[in-house]
């Protein structure tokens, strides 16, 4: 390999969150996705040491964060919460009703597509947002912890 060649990395800027009802140009910030195995161990006579292999598959929860339209117009949000419980008449959504896929997508510095993550099952496990502050001019910020079943 030539390494006087610069090679293209990803730039952290270069993404987009994709979430039905959601503006895209709203995230301003994401994860791609943890996956990580349960360590399964075996411990056969006469060995010195176990023998590991690869258990059940986790997937780690991720965070999302969006600015939040001055006008009130963007409830997409907290609408998807009200999908899963109704604080109201007590009762909740049954899991088809409430969980959606969310695509997270790489792009190059030309705009093309080179990676998408298919988070499949996702759900809204926590939903806060920035604290109020009277000498602050910061933008509010809506941040979203997504459980999710799988990626694709």
């Amino acid at each position: 390999m030539d390494v006087s060649m610069l090679q293209s990395l990803y730039q952290n800027w270069q993404f987009a969150i994709e979430v039905n009802g959601f503006d895209v140009a709203l995230f301003r910030k994401g994860q791609e996705p943890k996956t990580e195995f349960e360590e399964v161990a075996f411990a056969p006579a006469g060995s010195m040491f176990d023998q590991k292999v690869a258990g059940r598959m986790k997937f780690g929860d991720i965070t999302l964060e969006k600015g939040v339209l001055a006008d009130g117009s963007d409830e997409s949000a907290r609408d998807w919460v009200r999908i899963q419980a109704d604080v109201n008449s007590g009762v909740g959504a049954l899991p088809e009703e409430y969980m959606r896929d969310i695509d997270i997508v790489r792009y190059d510095r030309a705009g093309n597509e080179t990676r998408r993550w298919t988070l499949v099952g996702a759900w809204v496990k926590s939903l806060e947002y920035d604290d109020l502050e009277g000498g602050s001019s910061d933008n509010t910020i809506e941040k979203m912890t997504i459980c999710f079943q799988y990626w694709l």
